[in-house]
């Protein structure tokens, strides 16, 4: 279940520029190219930073799930490294949502 939160955020992140845009529940604003790029590039960090820590988190888990069955009292252990590659889809998370808040729309 761990990997898939970097979906989540990303969903978030995309629902969040839709609505304050307006494409969603709204009538659509008229962007210049400059909001547009500012737009995507705020959306980068959650894009990049979460395809890589759910690729290294998937990684993880499945090491810990190893490490559990070869000795079961290190699950804490293991449950700790993989909670640590989440730590930066979240910070991405709230990257993205700090540099699209600072978007003048």
């Amino acid at each position: 279940a761990f990997p898939g939160t970097q979906g989540i955020y990303g969903l978030l992140v995309g629902f969040w520029v839709l609505m304050k845009t307006g494409i969603l529940g709204g009538s659509p604003m008229a962007l210049t190219l400059d909001q547009g790029w500012q737009i995507f590039f705020a959306c980068i960090p959650v894009g990049v930073v979460g395809f890589f820590s759910g690729w290294y988190q998937g990684k993880t888990a499945a090491a810990a799930i190893g490490l559990a069955a070869r000795n079961p009292e290190g699950i804490g252990k293991a449950i700790v490294m993989v909670t640590m590659v989440e730590t930066y889809a979240v910070f991405s998370l709230l990257a993205s949502l700090l540099l699209f808040n600072g978007i003048n729309l």
